[in-house]
């Protein structure tokens, strides 16, 4: 069975997915933030402190932290929207569609 390939920047669209309306999976959240990690690595050649500062992992991350009430206030608001917001935009400038989107 062949493995298909996932579009680089898949990872904005899983985020997005994830916080709205709120996923309550903690295994498949964490595995999206794997995957997340693996598409930087591969597809953007960068180390831990970029993905660290990804706004798609960071949203992916919150969830997770989230579901485990150990979200805190480190991540306010207006941090929350601008890593939306990013991801969003990032997805317009790759030319992928939202999920759901036809």
């Amino acid at each position: 069975m062949s493995e298909t390939k996932r579009p680089h920047g898949s990872r904005f669209r899983d985020a997005l997915v994830i916080i709205n309306p709120g996923a309550c999976n903690p295994s498949g959240v964490a595995l999206s933030i794997a995957d997340a990690c693996r598409e930087m690595r591969d597809h953007e050649k960068v180390g831990t402190r970029n993905i660290c500062q990804d706004p798609a992992i960071r949203l992916m991350v919150f969830q997770l932290a989230h579901l485990f009430s150990v979200a805190g206030a480190q991540y306010d608001l207006v941090h929350y929207m601008a890593d939306e917001a990013a991801c969003k935009e990032r997805l317009t400038e790759l030319g992928l569609k939202p999920f759901g989107a036809g």
